[in-house]
């Protein structure tokens, strides 16, 4: 609704330009609208290219620590230093596939024992630039994994701002509907499309409203029976009165699909037994098409 008004604005500038005060009205409608847009696009990068770019620092992670960890189990067993031996001793799956804070972890011991030993590890291909890399490489990866707090205070800004920018949107629009009603008898077309434009249109048998898809985290497999838990909320930030939460699960490949899904934001929330649960924020503006790309960590 909001960007068809826009667009039917714009194709019309001659007339609206006979409204008065349209200008900073429109203006700031433009203005917030383009600002929910932006949110919308940082919740999108939350969702997925957050955790892609994680991915990418975690397999950069598991790999040098294994590299390095390796070596120093291989100095440590021709020395017969059976305790160093011994603490290094990880299997590259354990490092592949672990949960973020052993990864963190395993890697740092990694790190500690190969810098004591650095002297002696030289000859084995580990060089003090090595460390440096695996250090690197430790504070990138925890950099990208965000605290539960942080989430949650990040989630609950984002959601404060759309509430306030929609509920601006909202009293100017009302605004707009009067000054329209000035024109209605002058330019009967103009008047009959601005009210189309504000209509919220059902969509059409066969089209998609959502595509969603749940992954594991760590393996990158889909995953069957994810429960998708849509609460569509008001202007202000609070459930819609009346309207029953949509609950949706994924099928085998871990995918699911929402034909219809009536404008707005909803608070999203993700869950299935053995994974941790994410609450997201997403909104739905008419005519888009909304794909998510939810990727769960398994509890430890």
């Amino acid at each position: 609704m909001s960007i068809g008004t826009i667009n039917y604005f714009d194709k019309n500038a001659a007339i609206v330009s006979l409204l008065p005060g349209i200008a900073p009205l429109f203006t700031k409608f433009r203005v917030n609208v383009n600002a929910i847009l932006v949110l919308r696009e940082q919740q999108e990068i939350d969702i997925s290219g957050i955790s892609g770019n994680k991915e990418l620092l975690r397999a950069d992670l598991a790999a040098k620590a294994y590299d390095i960890g390796r070596k120093t189990e291989v100095y440590a067993s021709l020395s017969n230093n059976l305790i160093l031996e011994k603490e290094v001793h990880f299997p590259e799956t354990s490092l592949t596939n672990a949960t973020d804070s052993k990864l963190e972890s395993r890697s740092l011991i990694i790190y500690e024992k190969a810098n004591a030993n650095i002297a002696d590890l030289m000859p084995y291909g580990v060089t003090e630039e090595d460390l440096i890399s695996l250090q690197n490489a430790i504070d990138f990866f925890r950099a990208s994994v965000p605290t539960p707090r942080s989430v949650a205070t990040e989630k609950k800004q984002i959601t404060s701002q759309l509430a306030r920018l929609f509920k601006e949107n909202a009293t100017i629009l009302e605004k707009i509907d009067l000054l329209v009603e000035l024109v209605r008898l002058k330019h009967p077309l103009f008047y009959s499309g601005y009210k189309d434009s504000r209509k919220i249109i059902p969509t059409r048998t066969g089209s998609l409203a959502l595509i969603a898809i749940a992954t594991d985290a760590t393996t990158g497999e889909a995953i069957k029976g994810v429960k998708f838990t849509f609460v569509h909320q008001n202007g202000n930030g609070e459930k819609v009165k009346n309207e029953a939460p949509l609950v949706k699960v994924t099928a085998l490949k871990g995918k699911l699909n929402v034909k219809n899904l009536t404008e707005g934001p909803y608070v999203l929330t993700v869950e299935k037994v053995g994974f941790k649960k994410q609450e997201l924020l997403v909104n739905k503006a008419m005519g888009d098409r909304i794909k998510l790309d939810v990727k769960l960590e398994k509890l430890s």
